[in-house]
C-alpha cells in the first residue's frame, strides 16, 4: 500500500503552535451546553456508541465524532492540518507512538494540573506503566484508552487439516512458518501464514519483531537508530521467510477478510481484531490466539491509543476532561473490551467480576492480551518533522523484502542510512 506524496511531505511544512495551559475552572454551567469535537481512528460506530453513553450521563455536553481516520498516521496529519486552519478537534484518540509529536508541536494540552486535582489515579484503575507511555518530558498528555498487542490468530480447522495439533500450536517461528506452508499446500485458494505490516501505522509489527528479540528501535537519546544490529537484520530475514512461504501483498482489511472467511490459516495482527474474528468464525471454524515467540529479554510495543485533549479554552478543557475520564473509566472499558479485542487500560474493569471477570472466563482468547501486559513497552515514535515519512520509508523497504525483490542485509543498510538522514540533526 502506497501513500500519497502529500502525506510523505506534509510534516516538513507544518507549523508549530504554542502549547496550551490547563487552568482550573468552576463546574460547567448546565444552562450552556458545550459541543466537543472528537477525532478518532476506525471504527466510528464504537466511538459513537460510547459517546452516546457519556451524553446520557452528561446532557450538558454534546459529543460529535468526526469522520474517522483509517490509521493513526492519517489522524496525526489531520490534526496538524487542522492546527494550521484553526479547526483542531477538542479531543484526539492518538496512537501512542505519535503522542510525542503532538506534544512537541504544542498541540496537546499537558494534563498534570487536572490529574493532580483528581487525586490518586491508581485508585481509579489507571496503571502507572500505561500512564508513563503518555508522558513527554515528564508531562502527561493523555489517558490510555485502547490497548492492543501484536498477536497470532490461528484457524484451528485449517491447522488440523494440514496435520498440525490444535492443542499444541508452534512455539517458535521456524515451526510457525512450516505450519503455514503446510496450510498453504491444502490448495483451493487457502493461504498459510500472513504477518501483516501494511495497514499497521508506525511500522508497529516490524518493531514488534525487533523488540521481541530484545532489540531496540532508537538510542536512549532518540538521536540515532538502534535497529542496525542483529535483531534488525533478523526481523528483515523473517519478512523474507514470510515471502518465501507464500505471503502476498494485501491490505490489512483484505488479510482480515481472508482470515474471517476461513481462507487463511495464521494471521499476525493486532489483538483488537479478536471479537471481529470470533464473530465471523462462529459456527464455521475455531479461532485461537497466541503470543509472538519471544526471547526472555523481549518486549512488545504497546499498540492502541490514548485520549488527548487539544482544546485550549478552559471551559472546553474541563468538559473534555470529563469525557476523557469517562472513556477511560472502568464502565466504558468493560464495554470496549467486550465488544472488541482491545486489552483493558483500567485495572478495576479487569478485577471486578461483574465487569470483565465473567467475560474473560467465557472468552479465554481475550486473556492472551491481558497476560501480555507485563511484556508491553512503549511504542517508539521517530522524532522530528519526518516522523511519518520515516515509517513510510521503512514500510516500503519491508515490502521489497517480502516480495523477494531484495536481500535483507542490503535493505537494512539502505534503511539505516536513509532513516538517519531524516532524523533531526544534533
Amino acid at each position: 500500500m502506497h501513500f500519497r506524496s502529500s502525506r510523505r511531505n506534509f510534516l516538513r511544512g507544518a507549523a508549530a503552535l504554542t502549547a496550551g495551559t490547563v487552568v482550573s475552572v468552576p463546574a460547567l454551567a448546565q444552562s450552556k451546553p458545550i459541543t466537543l469535537r472528537i477525532l478518532t481512528s476506525t471504527p466510528k460506530e464504537l466511538y459513537d456508541n460510547l459517546s452516546a453513553d457519556f451524553m446520557a450521563k452528561r446532557p450538558g455536553i454534546r459529543v460529535v465524532v468526526d469522520t474517522p481516520s483509517p490509521d493513526y498516521d492519517d489522524l496525526t496529519l489531520r490534526v496538524l492540518r487542522a492546527s494550521i486552519t484553526g479547526d483542531a478537534p477538542d479531543v484526539a484518540f492518538q496512537g501512542f507512538n505519535r503522542i510525542n509529536l503532538l506534544a512537541q508541536r504544542g498541540l496537546a494540552v499537558p494534563l498534570d494540573p487536572l490529574i493532580e486535582a483528581e487525586g490518586d489515579l491508581a485508585s481509579l484503575g489507571y496503571q502507572a506503566s500505561l500512564l508513563d507511555m503518555t508522558k513527554v518530558a515528564d508531562k502527561s498528555y493523555g489517558l490510555p484508552f485502547a490497548i492492543s498487542s501484536p498477536t497470532l490468530f490461528y484457524n484451528l480447522d485449517l491447522v488440523e487439516k494440514a496435520g498440525g495439533n490444535p492443542d499444541r500450536l508452534p512455539s517458535d517461528w521456524p515451526e510457525i512458518i512450516e505450519l503455514g506452508k503446510k496450510i498453504r499446500a491444502l490448495g483451493n485458494g487457502v493461504m498459510g501464514l500472513h504477518y501483516a505490516y501494511i495497514g499497521h501505522s508506525g511500522a508497529w509489527t516490524w518493531m514488534a519483531l525487533i523488540m521481541s528479540q530484545g532489540g531496540t528501535i532508537l538510542t536512549a537519546d532518540q538521536r540515532d537508530v538502534a535497529f542496525n544490529g542483529p535483531e534488525g537484520l533478523w526481523a528483515l530475514e523473517m519478512f523474507r521467510q514470510f515471502g518465501e512461504a507464500g505471503q502476498i501483498e494485501m491490505s490489512l482489511d483484505q488479510t482480515r477478510q481472508a482470515f474471517s472467511g476461513g481462507t487463511m490459516g495464521i494471521l499476525g495482527t493486532a489483538s483488537s481484531y479478536l471479537r471481529s474474528a470470533e464473530k465471523a468464525a462462529d459456527g464455521h471454524f475455531t479461532v485461537r490466539t497466541a503470543n509472538l515467540p519471544m526471547r526472555p529479554n523481549g518486549r512488545l510495543p504497546t499498540g492502541g491509543n490514548a485520549a488527548m485533549i487539544l482544546a485550549k479554552d478552559p471551559v472546553r478543557q474541563k468538559a473534555a476532561w470529563d469525557f476523557v475520564k469517562f472513556m477511560t473509566g472502568p464502565e466504558t472499558q468493560t464495554k470496549l473490551v467486550s465488544t472488541t479485542g482491545y486489552i483493558p487500560a483500567n485495572s478495576i474493569a479487569v478485577n471486578q467480576p461483574e465487569m470483565l471477570g465473567k467475560f474473560f472466563a467465557d472468552h479465554p482468547n481475550a486473556m492472551v492480551g491481558v497476560q501480555q501486559l507485563p511484556i508491553l513497552g512503549p511504542w517508539p515514535g521517530f522524532p522530528g518533522e519526518n516522523a511519518i515519512k520515516i515509517t513510510d520509508l521503512i514500510r516500503d523497504h519491508i515490502q521489497s523484502v517480502v516480495t523477494l525483490r531484495r536481500e535483507p542485509k542490503a535493505v537494512l543498510d539502505d534503511m539505516v542510512r536513509e532513516v538517519r538522514a531524516l532524523l533531526p540533526q544534533a
